[in-house]
């Protein structure tokens, strides 16, 4: 019995351990390692026996988007907020839509605000709207109070991805701060679904 009492006892220690390194572990977030790393565990799922499903993560955006820019810099734009069911999802969901974003649409947040702003415009919204996407133009996200941020807050859902072109393209004429058209972009259709537009037709 005496054994048995040690043996949990040093169970119980190695996994508080191990729970407490890999918690204080959020200097950094690599996008592209923890995509393997779901895309691993989602096939593994499938090719068991188990009962278990995986629902595929489709969709690129939220009702709140925060935009890291090369620099660590933080930017942040809404869209209109859309009540997502299951089913409703298309299998163009792996492109992302185009938005119309214009560069008056995103604005810049100074890193010391950075908590205060999230808390106030996410965490503040009514259960089931507590959820952020994260958009990087990096692969690696290096911010710790950023990482904190996210993992010590009640935020019901949180996508990490790389950004998108467009927000790219607009974020860059943000910064030059240069009128900006859309419709003169060179938009690389492999990388976006643009909107159906009827042809005219001459008369």
């Amino acid at each position: 019995m005496k054994k048995i009492l040690t043996g949990l006892i040093l169970c119980f220690l190695i996994l508080n351990c191990s729970k407490k390194e890999s918690h204080d572990k959020t200097d950094t977030y690599i996008i592209s390692y923890e995509d393997k790393k779901l895309q691993k565990y989602s096939d593994s799922v499938a090719n068991s026996n188990s009962n278990l499903v995986v629902i595929p993560n489709r969709g690129f955006y939220s009702e709140c988007q925060l935009i890291i820019d090369k620099k660590g810099a933080f930017y942040f734009y809404q869209k209109d907020y859309f009540m997502r069911i299951c089913g409703n999802h298309s299998k163009s969901d792996t492109l992302p839509h185009f938005l119309d974003l214009k560069p008056k649409d995103i604005v810049r947040i100074p890193e010391k605000s950075l908590n205060d702003f999230l808390s106030e415009n996410i965490l503040n919204k009514e259960s089931g709207r507590r959820v952020l996407t994260i958009a990087s133009q990096s692969d690696t996200i290096k911010n710790t109070s950023f990482l904190n941020f996210i993992n010590k807050n009640k935020i019901d859902t949180y996508l990490i991805r790389r950004t998108t072109q467009e927000e790219d393209t607009v974020l860059k004429y943000k910064k030059k701060d240069t009128s900006y058209y859309s419709e003169d972009i060179k938009w690389d259709q492999n990388r976006i679904q643009l909107p159906f537009i009827k042809p005219k037709l001459d008369h």
